[in-house]
């Protein structure tokens, strides 16, 4: 297998589970704690770029997977992600539409 594709194939996995872990806990946490949700957001956030740091350093060290090219697929796969959310979101907030009060 070549090093391009396994970096992909590397790339795109971490982003799907940083997207997924992501989601799970941000809906944990709006829906758990209405106080303390802003902080405990931070906090998750600092968490998982520290660990998706150590995961992308162990990376780095496998001379079988190019670096560079994990760390473009790992930026297009969250990307996609995020476009994806956005447009789900934008879908259900307009399907939320009411119409405007007459004075």
């Amino acid at each position: 297998m070549s090093s391009f594709l396994l970096a992909g194939m590397v790339g795109i996995s971490l982003a799907l589970l940083y997207f997924a872990v992501s989601a799970f806990y941000s809906s944990k946490i709006i829906s758990s704690f209405k106080t303390t949700s802003v902080a405990l957001a931070l906090v998750g956030f600092i968490v998982r770029l520290t660990v998706l740091a150590t995961i992308l350093y162990g990376v780095s060290l496998v001379k079988a997977i190019h670096f560079q090219t994990t760390l473009i697929s790992f930026a297009i796969g969250v990307t996609i992600c995020l476009a994806w959310k956005a447009v789900q979101s934008y879908r259900k907030l307009g399907s939320l539409k009411t119409e405007p009060t007459k004075l």
